[in-house]
């Protein structure tokens, strides 16, 4: 299972996108999303980075 955004919530700051150590993540239409589910550790960091906690596992 991967991480899930909150496309809703996301005020599109960038600070998952910059803490995702496979880059991973992405700002498209001014939100992140997740570009590969199957790619991803789970390793939290992008949880951890995020201001407004639309983020998580």
């Amino acid at each position: 299972m991967a991480i899930t955004i909150n496309a809703e919530e996301c005020i599109g700051c960038g600070a998952c996108v910059d803490s995702c150590p496979l880059d991973l993540i992405e700002l498209k239409a001014g939100v992140a999303a997740l570009n590969d589910a199957d790619a991803c550790i789970e390793c939290a960091s992008c949880v951890d980075a995020c201001p407004t906690n639309v983020i998580s596992l």
